[in-house]
């Protein structure tokens, strides 16, 4: 009974203090009254929990003056934003690439290393078996050089790992990637062994989803359909608040939802896919250039009619998946990030048409939000997985890992 009572306590202290450090995520300056207000705690229960945040540096106090000049207003608290850091880290087939961020999403350092994978089929074999420990290698070469650059002031709050694959993200097991040629391998135990710092893993789709509404806490986006488009095509379903990875951690496979009979094959062995028509690497081999995404957008720049022609069909064919999917879901809002992102004045319009002529006329208010482009976005999303996860919804920075 004791026992009970003890996790019962500690249960309420866990998830008070969570409600807390989700008020101060929202609101960059906020009394203790008014958090008490928002958030149904007690006002002792909230001293006593802004008392420990304090303690642990996680947050800090801030004097201002009444508006009208007389007095001052109640102590307003923020969070220690500057201060707090994350590590986070995109696996693809392409690259392995790192940030170190601090809360405000300014980045501090950055690592990449470049890759060209293909896909492997025999996962017993012994290349196979070198290839994912080299791999791994690389992972933990980049989680090296980040942390060495962690400021000796800051509060380190842990690593995010986003992957290219199946990724079972609450026991931090990567299940299926066949370019990284990783098969059941329990990476966020692997790292956690090696560095004795609380990982958290998952999808890089659902890790950059997790990003993007996450850095717009204003906006309280509780349903939205956010879309990478970049090498491949994938998506993340944000339902109350929360990630919908579906039964077996496969949901928003966006890029495999047909739009053509016996059309153009994908890397998946089945025809008529939409990541063949708009990922950014097959657009490249279609046009036959070698430079990567960046050739085409200086062709669309000189308006060179064959670019600018790809550009249109893909918004065409993008439009036409997202309004089905804006019917099927009712979002708040969709995000669309990714490389492709670069060429989005070229996309948009006609993609714009297509979702008007799919969508059904009460979802058109559907907000589309472009992403800001980053290279690294993925690894932005990584380390945002672990303010998001690590901070907000565990007793501190410093305890637990996953999901």
């Amino acid at each position: 009974m004791k026992t009970e009572q003890g996790n019962s306590f500690l249960w309420m202290k866990m998830n008070n203090q969570s409600k807390v450090l989700k008020l101060l995520h929202r609101e960059r300056l906020i009394s203790r009254i008014e958090i008490s207000r928002k958030s149904g705690i007690q006002k002792q229960t909230v001293t006593n929990i802004i008392g420990d945040l304090l303690h642990q540096g996680l947050v800090v106090e801030e004097e201002t003056l009444s508006l009208r000049g007389a007095g001052r207003r109640p102590t307003q608290l923020r969070l220690n934003r500057e201060r707090l850091v994350s590590i986070g880290v995109e696996v693809t087939k392409s690259h392995v690439a790192g940030v170190l961020m601090d809360y405000n999403r300014m980045l501090l350092h950055q690592e990449k290393m470049s890759l060209s994978l293909t896909p492997i089929r025999d996962t017993n074999s012994v290349q196979a078996q070198d290839a994912a420990e080299q791999l791994l290698n690389m992972l933990i070469q980049i989680i090296e050089m980040l942390l060495a650059k962690v400021p000796e002031a800051s509060i380190f709050t842990g690593i995010g790992v986003g992957v290219q694959g199946i990724v079972n993200s609450h026991e931090g097991i990567v299940i299926h990637s066949p370019y990284l040629g990783w098969f059941q391998v329990p990476v966020r135990s692997l790292l956690e062994d090696r560095f004795s710092i609380p990982v958290f893993i998952d999808n890089n789709v659902r890790a950059f989803a997790i990003g993007e509404v996450w850095s717009r806490p204003e906006e309280d986006l509780g349903h939205v359909l956010c879309v990478y488009l970049d090498e491949g095509v994938g998506s993340a379903i944000v339902i109350n608040h929360e990630i919908y990875s579906g039964y077996q951690y496969q949901a928003g496979e966006i890029g495999h939802v047909k739009i053509e009979l016996n059309g153009e094959l994908c890397y998946c062995g089945q025809r008529g896919c939409l990541e063949p028509y708009v990922s950014v690497q097959n657009l490249g081999k279609k046009m036959g250039l070698d430079g990567g995404f960046g050739e085409i957008v200086t062709l669309l720049k000189k308006q060179d009619t064959r670019a600018v022609k790809e550009l249109q069909d893909v918004g065409d064919r993008l439009g036409f998946v997202l309004g089905n999917t804006i019917n099927l879901m009712n979002p708040q809002a969709v995000i669309l990030g990714g490389e492709l992102i670069r060429a989005v004045s070229w996309f948009a319009p006609s993609m714009t048409i297509a979702m008007e002529q799919t969508t059904r006329a009460s979802n058109r208010s559907t907000a589309i939000i472009f992403s800001d482009f980053h290279q690294n976005n993925g690894s932005i999303g990584a380390a945002s997985l672990v303010f998001h996860q690590g901070l907000l919804n565990t007793i501190s920075g410093k305890e637990g890992s996953g999901s």
